[in-house]
């Protein structure tokens, strides 16, 4: 047991340093990328494809916000691309004849089945229209009027394939969840990113607020179904291919964080899921072509990011169990010294990581130095989502393609409940919530004995992280198990 825990720790350790190696990269080499070049020629033809699924909540505001966006008349049009089966189509129909000198430049497409799912309706998208660039908002997305003016002249370079704005998040203060959500993605977009182009790296377009060139995705091969993060598996082809990607980290576009925990399991399920997937497909071809050494590391530990949740759930399997034997004289002394030194560095490291990216964010600590002090509930929460990261890994491991399962978007009033009545859905869930119950348990039993122990400082922390599992699984149960008749 302790074997198999020291080398746990030790993996948590490894994914733990690269982090922080990329909190280094970023101060060393973040930057914003270089002038544009003046646009050569006539304005560019530019496509805006925004592609729904039963949005109802948000819809609206995305039509108004891509309404607003400035370019050259006669040179932009507005793809609408609908495979929604509820009242989203009629709303979306509502609202351009109610608007329509907006309509004029904007095609609602309906597709009679929803094959390949978000890369289907861009695949499809893109056969209707013959524009150069292709600028893509998901449905929670709010563009500024200036998003093509600030994003288009980067394509000066011919070069360039792809250019990624920073997401910022409209709702984050709306409740401790997404609190949560914000720091943990703004690690990903803040320093992340930033330090990864600036290095020279293989970064990510992340799905929506940004711009292809047409020519990139075609040469890349086009949209794939074969994996359930189509933007990450089609960066990684295009970027093979020799296409340069730009990242805007001082421009950002607004979105929504999902407000529910189903619906951000289901959210860091799928992304989890399509990393493992995009590994699979395109990790053996990245380590084999004419790329540099530090490119290809990079990538590696990029696509394989994953694989830490089987390492934290077997920490958190094994942690109580562990804390029992060294209770015992026998095992007193350098496992003392080992596990404080490791856990330390382990969580060290990811806490320094989102408080300097809340500072960069604003350029003010005292967001960062909050959630300094608010880290051990932080790191019990990111903890407890090892379960559905765990049974992520392990399908994007044995299985291509799927379901590409949205996230219900829209505040508190979202609707999970058309994921969660599909059986498997539900059956899938559950389990996850049996398992966070289980290790929650585990370790308020944990904490109760050590309390009773005198040591306190164990049975505190033992408490903290079972808030994190307890409360993750207490916070799905509403859509996990329903009410009867709900």
């Amino acid at each position: 047991m302790l074997t198999l825990y020291a080398i746990t720790l030790g993996g948590m350790i490894y994914f733990a340093l690269h982090r922080l190696k990329l909190l280094w990269m970023y101060l060393r080499h973040a930057r914003m990328p270089a002038r544009p070049a003046p646009w050569q020629g006539a304005p560019a033809r530019v496509c805006v494809q925004c592609p729904l699924y039963n949005e109802p909540l948000v819809v609206e505001r995305l039509l108004e916000a891509v309404a607003r966006l400035r370019w050259e008349e006669g040179r932009l049009e507005i793809q609408i691309l609908d495979d929604s089966t509820d009242e989203t189509s009629r709303i979306i129909a509502d609202w351009l004849a109610a608007h329509p000198r907006e309509a004029a430049r904007m095609r609602h497409v309906r597709r009679t089945n929803r094959a390949g799912y978000k890369a289907g309706a861009l695949a499809q998208g893109m056969t209707l229209t013959s524009a150069d660039f292709l600028a893509i908002f998901d449905a929670d997305f709010r563009p500024a009027p200036d998003f093509l003016e600030t994003t288009i002249p980067y394509f000066s370079d011919p070069k360039v394939g792809a250019v990624q704005a920073r997401w910022e998040f409209s709702n984050r203060r709306a409740s401790l969840l997404t609190r949560f959500q914000a720091i943990f993605l703004d690690a990903h977009f803040v320093v992340e990113q930033a330090a990864r182009f600036g290095s020279g790296l293989f970064f990510n377009f992340n799905g929506t607020a940004g711009v292809w060139r047409r020519a990139a995705l075609e040469d890349a091969g086009g949209w794939s179904a074969d994996t359930v993060t189509e933007d990450l598996d089609m960066s990684y082809r295009a970027q093979r291919r020799g296409w340069k990607f730009v990242y805007l980290r001082d421009y950002v576009v607004e979105s929504e964080l999902p407000e529910k925990m189903s619906a951000f399991k289901t959210q860091q399920y799928r992304w989890t899921k399509g990393g493992m997937q995009v590994a699979r497909k395109q990790l053996r071809a990245v380590l084999a072509g004419n790329l540099p050494g530090r490119v290809k590391i990079e990538a590696f530990l990029h696509l394989t990011t994953g694989l830490v949740y089987p390492l934290l759930l077997t920490f958190s399997f094994l942690f109580v169990p562990y804390l029992y034997c060294v209770a015992d004289e026998q095992l007193r002394g350098v496992w003392l010294v080992i596990n404080p030194l490791s856990v330390v560095l382990a969580t060290g490291t990811t806490v320094v990581l989102y408080v300097t990216s809340q500072y960069f964010r604003e350029r003010q600590w005292r967001e960062g130095l909050l959630w300094l002090v608010a880290a051990p509930v932080l790191l019990a929460f990111g903890l407890a989502m090892c379960v559905t990261g765990c049974v992520a890994v392990i399908e994007g491991l044995v299985s291509m393609g799927g379901e590409f399962v949205r996230t219900p978007k829209g505040g508190r009033a979202a609707h999970v409940g058309g994921i969660m009545r599909r059986g498997r859905s539900r059956w899938l869930f559950r389990m996850v919530s049996v398992v966070e119950i289980v290790i929650g348990l585990g370790m308020l039993t944990g904490a109760v004995y050590f309390a009773q122990l005198g040591a306190t400082q164990v049975a505190i922390m033992l408490g903290i992280k079972t808030l994190g599992f307890l409360g993750l699984a207490a916070t799905s149960a509403p859509d996990v198990w329903p009410l009867r008749g709900t």
